[in-house]
């Protein structure tokens, strides 16, 4: 599952769910923003990517928590590349709107959305290599760094990271369990940080990057809106709180965040 509720801020009360008609296919575990552009009649999309032009970019509310009606649908995985489950079918026929009536309320697809309240309301989403199930690139030093400064992998190329924009994890090593934020990417192959790990870094060490930094930090997410992208250049992207940020083990590395407003991302 990607998107799901990890608890409030604002107390122990349970998360405010609402239901919504949808404007395209959606899945639960999906990040959702408001249908208010394209014109297809929903209340909700899937939520877009950020984006240089973030005017356009429409409001996150939430993620889908559930599908709403008797008819859903479970599409499995795709080779790796999108999670998928179970799944509220969008329809513009009225043949089937008609049809449909009786396991919908308004006979087009239906999701109950788990409203992202900001500052509030805390999720938590695995993070994967810029699509579902791919994991992040395990970095092996290829050379020492005496300093502990350097985390250098000549053979695995990860994507230019943004500085201050990304955490770098100790996984193997004097300095396992150790986390640093990345001030100076100065190539795909090497990362620099400023506050040292405590222990020299040795040629064999292994370390893991992601694009995300415990406090004020940015999302970025695949067009399937369904986990973080943690190997991006953070070009674009959406003003979140992290909380909690764990890159312990290949593949079932995860954040917990939760958003600072519903209307603004940065280019």
């Amino acid at each position: 599952m990607g998107f799901t509720y990890a608890g409030n801020l604002g107390g122990a009360g349970a998360p405010v769910v609402r239901r919504f008609q949808i404007s395209e296919d959606c899945y639960v575990g999906q990040l959702v923003q408001t249908g208010l552009v394209a014109g297809t009649g929903g209340h909700i999309q899937i939520a877009d990517v950020a984006t240089e032009a973030s005017d356009d970019d429409q409001t996150i509310i939430g993620f889908i928590s559930a599908i709403a009606d008797d008819s859903r649908t479970y599409v499995a995985s795709s080779s790796g590349t999108a999670e998928y489950g179970n799944k509220s079918t969008y329809t513009t026929t009225q043949a089937t709107v008609a049809a449909n009536l009786g396991t919908k309320l308004t006979g087009g697809g239906e999701v109950d959305v788990t409203l992202a309240l900001p500052m509030q309301t805390l999720i938590r989403a695995p993070i994967y290599n810029a699509a579902w199930g791919t994991a992040l690139t395990t970095l092996t030093a290829t050379s020492a760094s005496s300093g502990g400064t350097v985390v250098a992998d000549t053979a695995n190329a990860i994507t230019d990271i943004a500085d201050d924009y990304a955490t770098v994890y100790c996984r193997t090593g004097a300095n396992r369990g150790q986390y640093r934020i990345i001030t100076t990417s100065t190539s795909t192959t090497s990362q620099t940080v400023t506050v040292p790990f405590p222990y020299g870094i040795a040629i064999g060490d292994t370390f893991v990057v992601a694009s995300c930094v415990l406090g004020k930090g940015g999302l970025d997410f695949p067009a399937t809106a369904d986990c973080i992208d943690g190997n991006n250049d953070m070009n674009a992207f959406y003003d979140v709180y992290y909380h909690d940020i764990n890159l312990e083990e290949s593949g079932k590395e995860y954040a917990v965040f939760a958003l600072t407003n519903w209307y603004h991302t940065h280019a």
